[in-house]
């Protein structure tokens, strides 16, 4: 998985190569992966469905609901307390073949608060047996 964060005028990219689970549960896909930075382990799950839901769970959790129809609503906790956010998904594409399994998804997104962009991010990911 591949994330570029562009936010203030700065830009980073970060990179994972991370063994996970693809799993049906329900018509509904499933991966899930250990996401390993700095010392820390964090669980990931992505929902692949007509929608693709992310969420991370770990110091900081993260619900994210990407869909190109609607900018979604979620709340993120910082130290200052809770900050309702918008996700605005301007890409969301994705291609599984549930047999192998094997896939690729490409996300592109913005989060917004009170009418600001706090950032924009694209995430590319690719999974494979």
């Amino acid at each position: 998985m591949t994330t570029v964060i562009e936010q203030d005028g700065q830009q980073e990219r970060f990179s994972f190569n991370e063994t996970g689970n693809f799993v049906e549960l329900n018509g509904k896909y499933y991966l899930r992966y250990l996401e390993h930075q700095q010392g820390h382990s964090t669980p990931v799950q992505f929902r692949l469905d007509d929608q693709v839901h992310l969420h991370r769970s770990g110091e900081l959790t993260t619900l994210l609901n990407f869909d190109l129809a609607a900018p979604t609503a979620t709340r993120y906790r910082t130290q200052y307390g809770i900050i309702s956010l918008e996700v605005q998904t301007s890409r969301l594409e994705k291609e599984i073949d549930p047999t192998i399994p094997a896939g690729q998804l490409k996300v592109d997104y913005s989060l917004v608060t009170a009418g600001q962009t706090v950032g924009s991010y694209q995430l590319r990911l690719q999974f494979q047996p």
